[in-house]
């Protein structure tokens, strides 16, 4: 699609989603199959499509009855996902309380419930931050027949189970990375400015949320890209709560962040408010609807090619800095004479974990050489 028209399809249905938002009708809005095909491939980028099925049928917008029952459906099972993974929640803080873990739902645990229908915001995975007890929470997920995928190799773990659960419990906040120094640093005891709740649960006030909220946001979008979705995230809690800035941006000045705060509060408020944007604010909001919810490979390669060159780019894919061996292959960080066998072990890791993604990667760095030289 040209980018005339990828920004006018773009705009139209930023203005349906924001209507929804603020409970407006939009009676006399017809969305013909073209347009609705473009919102409903934005909607599974953006995991938004039962968002999309919420903005349709509530502002009266004039849609086909055949997409709008496939639209339905993708609401109906989010709806279904969101319930029986809050069931399955549950049960673990009641673990958790039971065997004195203490421990603090993060991100979309937190920010659904701003939502006007809490399970339509659509998501992945729950994470979690805990203190200690790794060896009790594995026994607990094991038992409830989750596979475990990865344990003790990063910043958090990861256990999976069909059809669809996914938590990753988290040790720390950030990963240990030379580029992630900061944020290791900040938020390496966060658990400490974390009141109780109940028991062992804890929460975040809603200042050192939006810190966390926001440096977790900035990661994705300056490696990869983030989404509108989280767009709409920051639109609805900034809408439902009074927060002290003064102390925020003296919190995010620590961490070089209070630029890119500003820019996404004033980008989310105009999308959703119908108010004009500035230059930045545009370009912004394209980066963003072209990298999906989560990135795209494309923008990660894009940057590392930008930064490095395609040789280093690609070598630092095999051989990644000394630093990040602490948390990828710790056994080697600590005997770096393992290494080479660590660089052995992340090659086939790459090449058989998940071939595909490979071998776009490696098209990606072929393509973005060529670009350069038209």
């Amino acid at each position: 699609m040209e980018k005339a028209k990828f920004k006018e399809y773009l705009y139209s249905y930023i203005k349906l989603i924001s209507s929804y938002l603020n409970n407006k009708e939009e009676k006399d809005l017809v969305i013909d199959n073209n347009k609705l095909s473009f919102f409903y491939k934005i909607s599974s980028f953006h995991s938004l499509r039962a968002i999309l099925y919420l903005a349709v049928k509530n502002t009266k917008a004039k849609v086909d009855k055949e997409q709008l029952d496939k639209l339905e459906q993708c609401y109906i099972s989010a709806i279904r996902k969101g319930a029986l993974f809050s069931v399955e929640r549950n049960e673990l803080y009641r673990y958790l309380n039971d065997n004195q873990i203490h421990f603090l739902p993060l991100k979309g645990i937190i920010i659904k419930d701003y939502y006007p229908e809490p399970y339509s915001r659509e998501f992945a995975d729950s994470d979690i931050l805990f203190l200690d007890n790794d060896e009790k929470i594995k026994e607990f997920f094991v038992k409830r027949g989750y596979t475990v995928k990865l344990y003790q190799r990063t910043n958090h773990d990861v256990y999976l189970k069909k059809p669809f659960y996914n938590f990753e419990m988290h040790r720390a906040l950030f990963c240990e990375r030379e580029d992630n120094t900061k944020n290791v640093v900040y938020f390496k005891d966060y658990m400490n400015v974390a009141p109780i709740r109940d028991k062992y649960e804890h929460y975040l006030k809603d200042e050192d949320f939006y810190i966390y909220f926001t440096a977790h946001t900035y990661k994705h979008f300056h490696n990869s890209g983030c989404g509108i979705r989280t767009l709409i995230d920051y639109y609805l809690y900034l809408r439902r709560t009074i927060l002290d800035f003064d102390y925020i941006d003296q919190e995010l000045e620590k961490l070089g962040l209070v630029e890119f705060s500003h820019l996404i509060i004033s980008l989310s408020k105009k999308l959703f408010d119908n108010q004009p944007l500035d230059e930045k604010e545009e370009e912004t909001l394209l980066y963003i609807a072209s990298s999906g919810t989560y990135g795209s490979l494309e923008h990660s390669v894009d940057k590392g090619v930008k930064a490095k060159g395609k040789f280093g780019y690609f070598m630092e894919r095999i051989f990644p800095p000394y630093s990040l061996y602490k948390s990828l292959y710790p056994w080697a960080y600590k005997c770096p004479i393992l290494i080479p066998i660590a660089w052995l072990c992340r090659f086939f890791r790459i090449l058989f974990h998940n071939p595909k993604r490979a071998t776009n990667e490696l098209k990606m760095i072929s393509q973005h050489k060529e670009k350069k030289e038209d």
